[in-house]
């Protein structure tokens, strides 16, 4: 029988949401996997997903569920550089996510989450609720999510540069002065 709680919900929606993301990195070739657009502050789609699982460790793992920070620290060892390396990156989060959440009482949802797990994210002095942490991991995530997912219909519609060429043509032009000549 599935667990209707609130918590559970989240769950199920941050694990859609990681699904989604990987599925739209999946569509993408290697190389622009780790492409940025230029002219652009949107990273690369593998950039912006491991910002993905950043958060979900900073709002979900740690204050919520407990758990050690990692990823910061398993990214310096061995940075995540592929589809493979992300997937399975992905895949650990998400189980802990439902671990963690997916037999929480609504009870739970209103607790103060502790502020040493929180440190520099909290922008006022109050500390957040676990409804708060939740809620503020399906919002970076869905951002993140979303910024993919533009990258990905980006490709698809073969509307960004692509050969070699325009690329470092197009990664050069901000330092060139365009002027128009009338004849």
């Amino acid at each position: 029988m599935r667990n209707d709680s609130e918590a559970a919900h989240i769950a199920r929606m941050l694990a859609s949401i990681g699904q989604r993301t990987l599925s739209s990195c999946e569509v993408l070739p290697d190389d622009l996997l780790q492409y940025s657009p230029p002219f652009s502050d949107i990273g690369s789609p593998l950039a912006t997903a491991i910002d993905l699982a950043r958060d979900i460790e900073k709002w979900v793992l740690v204050p919520v569920g407990g758990r050690e920070p990692l990823l910061n620290h398993s990214l310096e060892m061995k940075p995540i550089g592929s589809l493979l390396a992300l997937s399975r990156c992905y895949s650990q989060w998400m189980k802990s996510v439902h671990t963690i959440l997916d037999n929480m009482p609504d009870s739970f949802m209103g607790l103060l989450v502790e502020a040493r797990s929180l440190q520099g994210k909290m922008r006022g002095r109050q500390r957040p609720t676990v409804r708060a942490c939740l809620l503020t991991a399906v919002e970076r995530s869905a951002y993140h999510l979303g910024r993919i997912e533009t990258i990905s219909q980006m490709v698809n519609q073969n509307s960004m540069p692509l050969s070699p060429a325009n690329l470092v043509h197009l990664r050069g032009i901000h330092n060139t002065t365009v002027s128009i000549h009338r004849s």
